[in-house]
């Protein structure tokens, strides 16, 4: 169950070196190590019928703006990635818990990666939240990364709240193991 306050917020970054836990009062960060995994994607071609939610939107233009504002690389949305974050979110949401993807569930679900980060928050909506990330150092990493170049999105309001997991992503073209929409 979530406990108190309007937003509970956690974040791991996936990389191949080291590996730290921090926590900051209801704020906790985990960086982790990981291998780098090169698979293709079995679902590329379907990815352009991807239909993205507003907060879903409103989240990318966000990170971007903070990315612009110190001349960084804008993230491209990927839907592939998004549809990972959304299965989260809904993961979360069916047991009102907030959590990070598990290792052993998330490397499976994305495909041609170099390193990952995730973030994860429930909370009022999209502008309090990015705030929140804003201001909690490990979450502020995650979204002004060099490295990163793609991040996808996936949200839902429930039990009065907006949930959100947000993937970002280094590599040059990342995939899922996840069925995308079929274009019609």
């Amino acid at each position: 169950m979530i406990r108190g306050g309007r937003i509970l917020l956690a974040s791991v970054a996936i990389c191949s070196t080291a590996t730290r836990v921090s926590l900051k009062g209801r704020i906790a960060a985990v960086v982790a190590a990981a291998a780098i995994v090169v698979v293709p994607s079995a679902q590329a071609a379907d990815s352009s019928c991807w239909d993205y939610r507003p907060a879903e939107r409103g989240f990318a233009r966000r990170i971007n703006s903070e990315r612009a504002d110190r001349n960084l690389g804008k993230l491209k949305l990927d839907p592939e990635l998004s549809k990972a974050a959304r299965v989260h979110t809904n993961e979360m949401i069916r047991i009102d818990d907030l959590y990070h993807t598990p290792n052993s569930t998330l490397f499976p679900r994305i495909t041609n990666w170099a390193f990952l980060g995730e973030s994860v928050a429930v909370g009022a909506n999209v502008e309090s939240l990015h705030e929140d990330f804003m201001l909690s150092e490990d979450h502020a990493y995650n979204i002004l990364w060099e490295q990163y170049r793609h991040v996808g999105v996936g949200t839902r309001h429930a039990y009065g709240r907006l949930w959100v997991t947000i993937i970002f992503e280094a590599g040059p073209n990342p995939g899922t193991t996840l069925n995308m929409p079929r274009c019609s």
